[in-house]
């Protein structure tokens, strides 16, 4: 009995540890697709002009997501589609000579495409100086979304609920003069999530919270108005990179 106790310890160890990394995998997971939902800048800082309404739609870019938990391979979002679009609308608001404001919101209906669905709501609001050919400003948002989909079993509706905060600064220049122009710009920010995974099977939920940096390089090409087209890269280091793409519609300003 004394030999087999050193060899029950050291299964019953192993079982604690094998749960453990399990439940990282998931909270890595979790954090993952929540910060896919994450709402970058994908503007220049001080881009628009005080009246200016910007109506645009973003490509939000799947990289390959490793789905192992444990000794199991869920579904993740990248088994699912590599891509998905949002919609995005920002306004120019009156402010102080020599600076510039604007608020924003994104929404994506609850609509069904290949048994993955989203319901996401975001706001920002943010502020910003254009010194010469040099664009500065800070920004900050809030993203609330519950999303459903296939993961632990191909036949199941799982629920993800994500709430995340963010700030950001970004700083860029202008080049160029008139109607086209480039503006690349570059930002770093903090994000704070959490998301809650209900497991449909069972009804378990788990939950993982996440605080971290949020590095942002982009490139914003005017087209002469009315119309732009944004590209960025955006980095969670240690959680995920991808990048974004986005068409906008400049009305008024």
């Amino acid at each position: 009995m004394k030999r087999c106790a050193p060899i029950l310890v050291a299964i019953g160890l192993g079982g604690t540890v094998h749960a453990q990394d399990a439940g990282g995998q998931q909270g890595r997971l979790i954090e993952i697709h929540s910060l896919l939902l994450d709402l970058p800048p994908l503007q220049s800082p001080a881009a628009l002009s005080a009246g200016t309404l910007d109506a645009s739609v973003e490509a939000v870019t799947i990289p390959p997501i490793d789905g192992t938990v444990g000794d199991k391979q869920e579904l993740t979002a990248s088994d699912h589609t590599r891509v998905f679009p949002r919609p995005r609308f920002m306004l120019g608001l009156p402010a102080p000579l020599g600076a510039r404001a604007f608020v924003g919101l994104s929404y994506i209906p609850p609509l069904r495409i290949r048994q993955v669905s989203t319901n996401y709501g975001a706001v920002e609001g943010g502020v910003g100086i254009a010194p010469g050919v040099f664009r500065l400003g800070p920004r900050l948002y809030a993203v609330y979304a519950t999303s459903s989909a296939p993961v632990t079993e191909p036949q199941t509706r799982d629920l993800l609920k994500t709430w995340v905060y963010g700030a950001d600064f970004s700083a860029g220049v202008r080049l160029g003069q008139g109607a086209f122009h480039l503006e690349p710009y570059a930002a770093l920010g903090i994000v704070s999530l959490r998301g809650d995974f209900r497991v449909t099977v069972d009804g378990t939920t788990l939950k993982s919270a996440y605080t971290g940096p949020a590095l942002h390089a982009g490139l914003r090409l005017a087209l002469g108005r009315p119309f732009e087209v944004v590209a960025e890269t955006v980095a969670y280091p240690g959680r995920l990179i991808h990048t974004d793409l986005r068409v906008g519609y400049l009305f008024g300003g």
